[in-house]
């Protein structure tokens, strides 16, 4: 059978992609965490053999490898180009999804969770996993069909549900039931619901004064030298640092060059003149243009057809261009931040005083070509062989470079200055000895040589290198505590008889709302919404004044006006919906909590660094 020759080929990738799809999908993200153990250092652990350890299961690096091929192999079968940021992710979700998959695994044996035969026949029947009920071969206009899929079941032509069934009773099925178990506690109470309801239902006109940190002179609150200096040896804890290193480098970056520019521009000038000729403006847009709007299907596209559009519409160089010209003209190329375009003015009107235009257009992208970046290879090959020869300072000498330097760099840095993420040049830096010099390294945009200038060894950081950082998070805390004290004395006025309006007038940097409605699902005007805001409104009686109450700018005080009632049959009507949905919130809230709690406890030892990962 063909569906199950499909599916078999699939579960070396089903095995864990459809925890992470089905099962999974109810874990909170994030980083896994755990012990970074580094018994590799006492000759315990290989990382040649493993490239990682969770409990003592190691995770092979050619099944690591294989299951990151599957998911670019899912990206690029979207139709999308994979540039270096999407690969570091891959592997990170990938690296993320196998030690989950293996806690689960674990706990599942430690608890001695198991599955019958029995139970795999009603699984299979009444709750067939995702992959099955998505597969084209069961489903009838895009939707799961019960009746295909119940025909396949009950007419076997061999053996072909053997390997699901064996995948059923071995991984799903515990696994369902493991979460079954977690989901006991993710209960849902009537006010749970009742206060869902309100959230999304009710109603409450308010009026409002907002004091934020606009209101405040922050120069006045700035911290001295001897204050930054005392807060950093009292939290010198906070401060520590793993080992660092100083870098420098120069990059070429993957621009098209000035020849590049003029080939296009070339050819651009070649199809105007050959439309001039009397060539088909349309039949040489379908076969030339580069813009993506153009295609209408596989089979059919636009003759470069813009049709009608007016200023403001179209890209400043273009638009110029457009209504510059007259009708039936053609013009270019013209150049704007796509490319070169060849523009045909076919038509143009004015309506409502507002003039349009009717255009088809032909677009040339201006793209780096082999040529050109062979010779930034080159250049950055030259370069480093240079450098490796006569020294890096050397090559800065007798290369027109630009110079990069970088301080502080971790093995987690995400990018570096100027070229961004380039996960070989981190392991470079921290494998290479201080002056050593890089062979080209490149990422999507960039081709780089790097070389590292000195070593800071593990312990803290000094004071000059966070004093901004301090001296910052010690005024945002200063200018928090005076807009409270601010909104309290606000408080008070109002109390004693005082308008918001007065105080509005007394400082224009109050933020005011008058007579704002909202339910609390939808935040207000100015405060947005938030816990402290829907927590004072909830309860509240229309003619109270609440606050000050936290928002995430500052703090606010509200004018209730009106509480809109509560409509006992809505709620009836809504009751059952808002059960569901609250108890899916809980239950992912609850397994992400599990999960992350269990790895956290977990020994974990991630080789990925020893493998190029990092």
């Amino acid at each position: 059978m063909a569906l199950m020759t499909s599916l078999r080929t699939r579960m070396h990738f089903v095995l864990w992609a459809l925890l992470a799809l089905f099962l999974l999908s109810m874990t909170v993200g994030g980083l896994v965490g755990g012990a970074n153990i580094i018994d590799q250092i006492f000759g315990r652990v290989n990382p040649s053999t493993a490239i990682g350890i969770v409990n003592g299961e190691k995770i092979d690096p050619v099944y690591f490898s294989r299951n990151v091929g599957s998911r670019i192999d899912q990206i690029r079968s979207s139709g999308q180009s994979i540039t270096d940021q999407q690969l570091s992710q891959a592997r990170s979700q990938v690296w993320n999804d196998l030690v989950r998959e293996i806690i689960v695994s674990q706990t599942i044996e430690e608890m001695g969770i198991t599955a019958s035969d029995e139970e795999v026949l009603y699984h299979l029947k009444n709750n067939p996993p995702s992959f099955l009920r998505s597969n084209p071969n069961f489903q009838t206009n895009g939707q799961f069909d019960p009746v295909k899929y119940e025909e396949a079941i009950n007419n076997p032509e061999g053996d072909e549900w053997f390997t699901i069934e064996q995948w059923m009773k071995n991984t799903y099925i515990p696994s369902y039931k493991l979460q079954q178990l977690i989901f006991a506690s993710a209960t849902v109470t009537e006010d749970e619901i009742n206060r869902e309801f309100i959230n999304r239902n009710i109603n409450y006109t308010i009026d409002l004064i907002h004091v934020t940190d606009r209101i405040i002179d922050k120069t006045l609150l700035e911290p001295s030298e001897e204050e930054i200096l005392a807060y950093y040896n009292e939290n010198i804890d906070d401060y520590q640092r793993t080992e660092n290193r100083n870098i420098r480098l120069v990059s070429w970056k993957k621009d098209p060059s000035l020849a590049d520019t003029t080939e296009v521009f070339e050819l651009a000038s070649e199809l105007k003149e050959r439309i001039q000729n009397g060539e088909d403006f349309a039949a040489l847009a379908n076969e030339y243009t580069e813009d993506p709007s153009n295609t209408v299907t596989q089979d059919s596209s636009k003759g470069g057809s813009l049709g009608w559009f007016g200023k403001g519409q179209m890209v400043p160089a273009f638009e110029e261009a457009a209504f510059s010209a007259k009708k039936g003209e053609l013009v270019g190329p013209v150049l704007s931040s796509f490319g070169y375009h060849v523009i045909n003015v076919i038509d143009k009107k004015t309506e409502k005083d507002k003039e349009q235009v009717l255009a088809s257009h032909i677009l040339l992208k201006i793209d780096i070509t082999p040529r050109t970046l062979d010779l930034y290879r080159g250049e950055s090959r030259l370069f480093s062989y240079d450098g490796k020869d006569f020294g890096f300072n050397t090559a800065l000498d007798s290369h027109q470079v630009k110079l990069t330097e970088m301080e502080n760099v971790s093995e987690k840095s995400v990018f570096i200055l100027r070229v961004g993420m380039m996960p070989s040049a981190l392991q470079f830096i921290f494998n290479a000895t201080i002056g050593e010099v890089s062979d080209p390294i490149e990422n999507d945009n960039f081709f780089a040589v790097f070389t590292v200038d000195s070593v800071l060894a593990p312990g803290s950081k000094s004071f000059e290198e966070v004093k901004d950082a301090i001296k910052s998070q010690m005024t945002r805390e200063r200018t928090t505590n005076e807009t409270e004290i601010l909104a309290g004395e606000f408080r008070k006025q109002v109390d004693d008889g005082a308008p918001f309006d007065s105080l509005i007038a007394w400082n224009e940097n109050l933020e005011h709302a008058e007579k704002d409605k909202k339910t609390l699902s939808r935040g207000f005007t100015s405060i947005g919404r938030g816990n402290f805001i829907n927590g004072a409104l909830l309860n509240a009686q229309a003619g109270e004044l609440l606050g000050p109450i936290k928002t995430t700018r500052g703090y606010t005080l509200m004018k209730v006006l009106e509480v809109q009632g509560f409509d006992s049959t809505t709620y009836a009507v809504q009751k059952d919906g808002l059960r569901t949905t609250l108890q899916s919130q809980k239950r992912n809230a609850v397994y992400g909590d599990w999960l992350n709690a269990k790895t956290e406890e977990a020994e974990i030892v991630d080789n990925r660094k020893f493998h190029g990962y990092n």
